[in-house]
This record gives structure tokens, C-alpha cells and sequence, in this order.
């Protein structure tokens, strides 16, 4: 029998943060969809692309985005979902720049978490 590598990726592994700030963020599909836009871009990106993709979402695609939509999207990413990636661990936030990153390599943020398609 040969040696087969595990894939599993612990929290500690993604995070330094405490493991239940970690599985807060995660409980939560928004956030999730939020590292998986991270995940598919390189570096960091400005939160108006994450809200319009994020409002696209949550629109399902059906036709042009409103712009309360994007508003609301928005609103929730500065006040909700970025801090509460930030705290634990999962994201880089610059509000100077109005940019988030992930914190960990797309590889190991994709192994350790289910994260949605952004298509």
C-alpha cells in the first residue's frame, strides 16, 4: 500500500485566529462567496468588485443588477462581512485603499473551505 498525502487543511493552518472566529466567518455564504472572488483573483481587490459580484449573486443573474442592490451588497461588505473576515484572520483589509486579499494561499483557502463558484 503506498503512502497517500492528506489534503485536509486545519484551521490552524488557515488562520491564527481562535478556530470559533475562523467557523463564525465560514457559517455564513456570503462570506464564503467573498473569499471564492478572492481566490479567483490575483493580489488585492477593490471592495466596489466585490459588492457588484456579490450583488450579482444574490440578483441570480437574472438581468442588470440594481443599484440599491449594489448599495445594499456594499453597505453589508464594509460593516459585516470584511470585519468579520478580518478578525478572524481569513482577509487583508486596507480601507485606505478600499482593497481586501486573502490572507492564506488561494490553494489553501480552496482545500480548507467549500467555497462557491463565482460563475
Amino acid at each position: 500500500m503506498g503512502s497517500q498525502r492528506s489534503t485536509t487543511v486545519t484551521v490552524s493552518q488557515l488562520s491564527e485566529a481562535d478556530a470559533g472566529l475562523v467557523y463564525a466567518a465560514l457559517s455564513v455564504a456570503d462570506r464564503r462567496f467573498v473569499l471564492a472572488v478572492l481566490a479567483d483573483r490575483e493580489g488585492a481587490v477593490h471592495l466596489s468588485s466585490v459588492a457588484d459580484a456579490l450583488a450579482a449573486r444574490k440578483h441570480d443573474g437574472s438581468g442588470s443588477v440594481s443599484d440599491s442592490a449594489v448599495r445594499s451588497a456594499t453597505t453589508a461588505l464594509y460593516h459585516v462581512h470584511v470585519p468579520k473576515l478580518a478578525d478572524a484572520g481569513l482577509v487583508v483589509h486596507d480601507p485606505e485603499a478600499e482593497t481586501v486579499s486573502l490572507a492564506a494561499d488561494p490553494e489553501t483557502v480552496e482545500k480548507a473551505v467549500d467555497l462557491p463558484s463565482t460563475d
